[in-house]
């Protein structure tokens, strides 16, 4: 299973909605093409459209990394900002501590 690492909050609401879709395209694509990816944003972002909540990486730190354990190896997708994003930083780190590939998806 393949942990989809990518960035998402921002002030700019319109930044959020531009890094969800093309994250849902890139991970759509993925799993058409047979691979098992579980994205946090795709799936997260969704469960906002139902309940209210926080959308910052205190908030989802812990679903995130829960799901990275089970994985095999993590994509990183190289979005404007991923390299300064605290959970996507946060993820590399903690796959790197698990010995997982990593993988760098422009």
């Amino acid at each position: 299973m393949i942990y989809f690492a990518s960035p998402y909050s921002d002030k700019d609401p319109s930044v959020v909605i531009n890094r969800y879709d093309l994250t849902c395209k890139k991970v759509a694509e993925l799993v058409a093409n047979g691979m098992v990816v579980m994205s946090p944003i795709v799936y997260g972002h969704t469960l906002l459209n139902y309940k209210e909540m926080p959308g910052d990486w205190e908030f989802w730190k812990n679903f995130c990394e829960t799901f990275l354990y089970k994985c095999d190896e993590m994509f990183v997708y190289k979005l404007d900002g991923w390299d300064k994003s605290t959970g996507v930083l946060a993820e590399i780190e903690l796959a790197k501590s698990l010995n997982m590939k990593i993988t760098y998806i422009e």
